[in-house]
């Protein structure tokens, strides 16, 4: 090891990242390391292996090797780089402004130490944005992809490998790419579910500010809790439903509240965490005032104003988060699971009861049907239908809509779901390891659930309430606007991995990515930096919250 290279390249790296340096100070260097120079004098690491040394690099030329691997795809985006070596195919990225984050998996912390030792990094390890992660645990991985990359700023993410360190370790990077997999797969459903509703969560939550300052507390459940969704097995399940009801605190969704309402069932509470205007059609057959009505706070306006007493919750909209921070803080319900069912789960979870009884929680469609009947959808379609297009065909058509229905069959029974149910239904039995309370799903016709056990004792129950308040709702927006508009100019690469911004201005850059993803869906023909972007949601932002405050 060449002490002096060693210590300039630590020094550089604990200035970025001081737990990494001192992991690495700790470290015996790996002693399976051979460096030579190549043909252009340049020190090229090789490794021991059952075969004899086996180099990571090219001998001959390896900084030349290292440009053609870059240059196999595009010059931006987010990069992720599996294997470091000597890291010849890495370090051209300094050139390239375009490159919003540089991170790199690989495994051994003596083998970095080692490298550090040989080859001088100084200039690439004071790069803002490069990011190591050496040995992550699946879980450390996830949650970086997770929390870093974000494709309304940060473009498109690349995966380089470098082939003969990948092939050494083998099943460590196979493990690695199924986690960046994964990971990616669901920032794209969140993505796509911000380019759709970014707009709508934001200016949702700035209408409802007003009337969140009087945001009521809920009453605590009973020790039995039901939850109602809306699908057929509802309808089978009301005579059991009202032997049930007298023992039990009733939490409708949004979805079944009709269906109820049609059978005189009267629920203790009703939820309802759509923030389309066409949530509204849920309560065309009336809202019982006296009812409790849980909402999240980007929801609709309109329908807050059908109930007396409105109890808000936050959930993991960018915006509503910085209101819990710098204003108010709201209860919290779990809506990861993307469905209305799931986050009347974990209210009922967070009101204290011990046992939940789910009904009507099909996750598809029992011989053709969607819904029960008098839920939304079959109003709408009785409205509609004339004698060339009848009921049944409106049905099937809203049942075949998706091009992932699939049909499936038990017991000469068949029942039609689609990608995104069956996702919903995964989600929830995932939650049900996170629950205090005991989920126990009715039998009906629909998707058959895997439910596992209470994670332990229950905990008494929080008090189910916002908090007090620091001052009014437009003290605080107009604090929000003023530092949206203070934010300094929102360019290059510490846009992406905003590492060159103080935390608040990074909290207030995270309430926009939403907003950003709508114009990044209104605007993928163009292809605009992400700092016209950002700067095209600040602007919008500030309109809209003009709007608010002189509206109201």
């Amino acid at each position: 090891m060449n002490n002096a290279v060693y210590e300039r390249n630590i020094a550089c790296l604990a200035a970025a990242d001081p737990g990494l340096a001192a992991r690495i100070e700790r470290a015996d260097a790996e002693k399976a390391a051979r460096f030579t120079l190549s043909k252009t004098q340049k020190p090229v690491i090789s490794l021991d292996t059952e075969k004899g040394p086996r180099a990571l690099h090219s001998l001959f030329d390896p900084e030349k090797e290292g440009r053609r691997l870059l240059e196999t795809v595009p010059p931006n985006g987010f990069f992720l780089f599996l294997g470091f070596g000597c890291a010849y195919h890495i370090t051209p990225c300094r050139e390239k402004p375009e490159i919003s984050r540089i991170v790199i998996v690989d495994r051994n912390i003596g083998l970095l130490k080692a490298i550090l030792g040989e080859v001088d990094l100084r200039d690439f390890l004071l790069d803002p944005r490069l990011r190591f992660l050496i040995d992550p645990r699946p879980e450390e991985l996830r949650a970086f992809i997770l929390e870093e990359y974000s494709p309304a700023l940060a473009g498109d993410i690349h995966t380089v490998a470098l082939r003969p360190r990948v092939e050494q370790e083998k099943d460590f990077f196979e493990a690695a790419l199924a986690v960046i997999k994964e990971s990616l797969g669901e920032l794209s459903g969140d993505f796509s579910v911000q380019s759709l509703f970014g707009k709508k969560w934001f200016t949702n939550t700035l209408a409802n500010l007003h009337a969140a300052e009087t945001s009521c507390a809920a009453p605590a459940s009973r020790e039995k809790a039901i939850v109602t969704g809306a699908g057929p097995s509802l309808e089978d399940g009301i005579p059991a439903l009202r032997r049930a009801r007298k023992e039990s605190f009733l939490i409708a969704t949004d979805t079944s509240l009709p269906v109820l309402l049609h059978h005189d069932l009267c629920p203790d509470m009703v939820i309802s965490i759509d923030c389309q205007h066409i949530g509204y059609n849920h309560f065309m057959a009336g809202y019982p005032r006296e009812v409790p009505l849980v909402l999240d706070l980007a929801s609709p306006a309109v329908i807050r104003r059908l109930a007396s007493r409105v109890i808000f919750f936050t959930s993991g909209h960018p915006f509503s988060r910085y209101v819990n921070l710098r204003w108010m803080r709201f209860p919290f319900i779990d809506t990861s699971g993307g469905n209305v069912t799931h986050a009347a789960v974990s209210l009922a979870d967070s009101l204290g009861a011990r046992e939940i009884h789910l009904y009507g929680a099909d996750f598809s469609s029992p011989e053709g049907k969607p819904y029960a009947r008098e839920a939304y959808a079959y109003p709408y379609f009785r409205c509609r239908e004339t004698r060339l297009a009848g009921i049944e065909s409106m049905v099937t058509h809203f049942l075949f809509r998706s091009p992932s229905t699939r049909a499936l069959w038990r017991a000469g029974e068949v029942r039609y779901t689609t990608a995104s149910l069956t996702q919903y239904k995964e989600r929830l039995e995932a939650s049900s390891r996170g629950l205090r309370a005991r989920l126990v799903p009715a039998a009906g016709k629909g998707e058959s659930l895997t439910i596992a056990a209470p994670a332990g004792e229950k905990a008494p129950p929080a008090i189910f309430a916002a908090s007090a308040r620091r001052g009014s709702w437009k003290d605080f927006l107009r604090a929000y606007g003023e530092s949206l508009a203070k934010l300094p100019a929102l360019k290059g690469p510490g846009i992406s991995c905003r590492g060159e911004l103080s935390p608040d201005e990074r909290d207030l850059v995270t309430t926009l990515l939403p907003i950003t993803a709508v114009f990044v869906r209104a605007m993928k023909k163009e292809k605009p930096p992400a700092s016209r972007l950002l700067e095209l949601a600040r602007a919008w932002a500030g309109e809209e919250i003009e709007k608010t405050l002189a509206r109201v």
